[in-house]
């Protein structure tokens, strides 16, 4: 009995053992069980107080966007960020929390590409008209009545503006200095009547154009066959017969894209006016307008629907949307069209697109219209040893007719001939004449002149000469003068070559080839008898010639009073255009044309037809009845690439407090850009504010 019950007290503590390791790992598993739902439920309040925190911070940086959006800071001399702070105090921002939020300027972007008005990379307002000409509207808009004409940016009249019919919108402000006629809406009221009040809005911007010279003279390229890409060149054209006949609906070549490479072009027609060149054909009726009447004109760096830059533009090509636009890409590459003299541009029954190219420190100015500039005509002499015989190639019957001698005048001694007879005669031929600098290409010749300094020893008669000159590439061109009686004394005689400045030596001084000339010139001694001595000290070739230059605007261009009409009459515009259901006009940058008018006329349109912005003496825009475009149509974009004023806002957030110091590592950091549509003075309230980059410290 004793053993069993000693077996079963051993069996009992075996058990207790097992209860109590059981007991045991019950209890740690609990253990373990509790402390991961305590870390549970301590990460999941530490994950809402950090929610809470990103919430209250987004909060806090949109409550600093709204402020700076209803300011006007734009770190002037003594402005804070938030009124008289740089630190905006969000006490009790979100319940027992609250924020800060500090700001401090991008000291490398403030007001970014934009010192002042002349050297910011868009014009301070969309449209800026600069005439003060007496019955000459500034601005003239006409359109079906109840229509309206919008407009994003500025508007600024230094004269009248004159809305026939219908409204005028714009989402900025709107300055006259004198009148206002018709209905206008801008924000704030528009300001008509404003006088002489100086504001710089007001002023020429006075930009240069991007070249300094005229580029390279071109001739417009061949064509033959219609439907084909038409490549032209950076350079300067003069012929407007050439481009006319090109861009005709009845060309070889209809229907084609004139695709103008990006780079700077110069138009200076000169088939007519002032120092035309006559061996231009002459435009009749047309003018110096070049009249875009068919095809498809692309100019700039062409890109496909998606925007993707592509190697030539497409037959037919979309209009808009087939160069590269600076305003959406600050690596756009385009072109700049400069017209000078009463050189002019219509759009008539084809479609155009021209993009400018997008600059850090300018405005992307597309189409210029010269201020300043005039031709000056050079004249070159064999005295100023610009033209200098170099060559006796056949002296006939003179002695000591060498080159020293016969080059420039007062040599000793003189080259002399004896007439051997009565009425004898003799040649000369000399060579040389070759500029020491090239003459440009495109230059138009004035005048050639041989000059002969001379004399002979019979008193009684006349000596007489002919000259005949060669230039490479022509037949010669001839002359004569009766001469002089005899005299002791040296006299000079004149002979004119080619007057009608089309001939061989024309051309070459047009075409930059001209590189030298022989002249046979022959001596005629007509009724002098045996013996006569014929005394010849210099032989000389001289040219006028009037380079490529730029030349202010001027003829019809600069006519006033503007009363519309584009082309025709003696006042006349600088760009005419009509957008219609076959015709489509678009400038991708800026219209500088500040001596001319413009005169556009709207039947149709897929977007802004003048883009950042335009400037000219007056300008005149129709929209017709079957105009239905509904959105802006001149504008300078808020959104331009490069055009903010930047800062960074810090946010600070202090949980359970009244107040909130900002120090230690802020809650959220952001780089903002505030844009205005004049920059100089900030409308409170209608800012655009946009976050560039945003970012969570620690």
């Amino acid at each position: 009995m004793k053993s069993r019950f000693a077996r079963a007290r051993s069996e009992e503590g075996a058990a207790l053992v097992l209860v109590m390791i059981l007991v045991t790992v019950i209890a740690l598993g609990l253990a373990a069980l509790l402390t991961r739902s305590d870390t549970g439920l301590r990460t999941t309040v530490g994950l809402r107080d950090q929610a809470a925190a990103t919430y209250n911070a987004d909060g806090a940086l949109q409550a600093s966007i709204n402020n700076l959006r209803n300011s006007t800071y734009n770190d002037a001399a003594g402005q804070k960020c938030f009124g008289a702070s740089n630190t905006l105090p969000l006490n009790g921002f979100y319940g027992a929390d609250s924020a800060a939020v500090t700001c401090s300027a991008d000291p490398k972007k403030v007001l970014i590409q934009c010192p002042s008005l002349s050297q910011c990379n868009r014009p301070g307002n969309a449209i800026l008209t600069l005439g003060k000409v007496s019955g000459e509207d500034g601005l003239n808009i006409r359109q079906n009545t109840g229509s309206t004409f919008r407009v994003r940016g500025n508007v600024f009249s230094n004269s009248n503006i004159n809305v026939v019919n219908g409204t005028l919108n714009t989402n900025a402000s709107t300055w006259a200095r004198t009148s206002c006629t018709g209905a206008i809406q801008s924000t704030p009221a528009p300001s008509c009547n404003y006088g002489s009040t100086p504001n710089a809005l007001g002023d020429d911007p006075g930009y240069s154009p991007s070249a300094t010279d005229p580029p390279v003279h071109r001739n417009v390229p061949s064509c033959t066959t219609a439907n084909s890409v038409v490549t032209f060149l950076p350079g300067t054209y003069d012929d407007v017969v050439g481009l006319n006949d090109m861009m005709k609906g009845n060309s070889s070549c209809k229907n084609s894209t004139w695709w103008f490479k990006p780079g700077v072009y110069y138009f200076d027609f000169r088939n007519t006016g002032v120092n035309a060149n006559p061996l231009l054909p002459n435009p009749g009726s047309e003018g110096n307008t070049w009249t875009v009447n068919d095809g498809y004109l692309v100019a700039g760096t062409p890109v496909n629907s998606a925007g993707a830059v592509i190697g030539s533009p497409p037959v037919p090509a979309s209009i808009p949307g087939s160069c590269d636009n600076p305003i959406k890409n600050a690596s756009a590459v385009g072109v700049q069209f400069i017209f000078g003299a009463d050189s002019r541009f219509a759009i008539k029954s084809g479609q155009a697109e021209i993009c400018g190219t997008y600059r850090v420190d300018k405005a992307p100015v597309a189409i210029y219209g010269l201020t300043t500039g005039a031709d000056a005509p050079v004249a070159w002499t064999g005295n100023n040893n610009s033209l200098k015989l170099s060559s006796v190639t056949s002296a006939g019957d003179f002695t000591n007719a060498t080159t020293a001698n016969l080059a420039t005048g007062g040599d000793v001694p003189v080259a002399s001939w004896n007439s051997k007879k009565k009425s004898d005669s003799t040649i000369l031929k000399v060579s040389g004449f070759a500029p020491t600098t090239p003459i440009p290409a495109g230059s138009v010749l004035k005048s050639a002149e041989v000059k002969i300094l001379h004399r002979h020893t019979d008193i009684t008669d006349v000596d007489s000469f002919d000259v005949s000159l060669t230039t490479a590439g022509g037949p010669a061109l001839t002359g004569s003068t009766s001469g002089q009686l005899g005299s002791g004394v040296l006299k000079v005689d004149t002979i004119p070559l080619d007057t009608a400045r089309t001939g061989a030596l024309a051309k070459a001084v047009n075409a930059g080839t001209y590189s030298g000339s022989t002249i046979d010139l022959k001596t005629n001694l007509v009724n002098s008898p045996k013996d006569d001595t014929e005394y010849i000290d210099s032989i000389q070739l001289e040219l006028t010639f009037v380079p490529p230059a730029f030349r202010a605007s001027s003829g019809c261009v600069t006519s006033t009073p503007y009363a519309g009409g584009g082309q025709d009459g003696a006042n006349c515009s600088l760009v005419t255009a009509v957008n219609n259901a076959g015709n489509q006009f678009y400038v991708q940058g800026t219209t500088y044309a500040p001596k001319a008018a413009l005169d556009i006329t709207l039947n149709n349109a897929a977007e802004q037809v003048f883009r950042f912005g335009v400037i000219s003496r007056s300008l005149w825009v129709r929209e017709t009845g079957s105009f239905s475009y509904g959105g802006v149509v001149i504008e300078v974009p808020d959104d331009s690439p490069g055009f903010v004023f930047s800062m960074y806002l810090s946010v600070y957030i202090c949980p359970k407090s009244p107040t909130c110091t900002p120090t230690g590592t802020p809650a959220l950091r952001s780089k903002v850009a505030l844009v205005d549509s004049d920059p100089t003075t900030p409308h409170a309230g209608a800012r655009q504010v946009t976050i560039l980059s945003w970012s969570r410290p620690g």
